[in-house]
């Protein structure tokens, strides 16, 4: 539903500037959703090698009662090597769960995304449907720059790579 119908005429007409910023908007709102909870996936997933790195390197150790420091909310507490080994366990197995929940919301945003776009026959600049006719260039080298020039369509949205 790029574009309206009027009832009298049956013809379309263009979406005012308003409703395009409003789509534009809208995508924009979506796609740094999407960056967001990527973002997150890769902090976790860090995380999650550093306890990785922690127990294998806790690992090496046989002496259980050896004492060994945990940070805690900033703070620094004393424990034994074989009470933090199973709460660094149980923590990396609930990091590990929280990584698949975060990457399954991803998947889902995604699809969200490509309906929104679908619905609202959004196109990338470097993606533009008559981008044949316009001219012999190559859609590999039009986006290369990253922004290309806008011209006015009956219908759809286009956004800029970079926004």
């Amino acid at each position: 539903m790029a574009s309206k119908t009027t009832s009298s005429t049956g013809k379309k007409s263009a979406l005012t500037a308003e409703e395009q910023q409003k789509i534009v908007s809208g995508f924009q709102a979506l796609r740094d959703e999407q960056t967001q909870l990527v973002q997150k996936t890769q902090d976790l997933e860090m995380d999650l090698k550093e306890h990785d790195l922690v127990l294998s390197t806790l690992s090496t150790i046989t002496d259980k009662q050896r004492r060994c420091y945990r940070m805690i909310g900033g703070v620094l507490i004393e424990h034994t090597v074989g009470e933090v080994v199973p709460a660094l366990q149980a923590n990396r197995e609930q990091i590990h769960n929280v990584i698949e929940s975060f990457k399954q919301k991803t998947e889902d945003k995604a699809k969200e995304l490509a309906n929104y776009k679908q619905k609202h026959d959004i196109h990338f600049s470097y993606e533009r449907p008559n981008q044949q006719q316009q001219g012999s260039k190559p859609a590999a080298n039009s986006s290369d720059s990253g922004t290309t020039k806008k011209e006015p369509q009956d219908s759809g949205v286009l956004v800029d790579k970079d926004n």
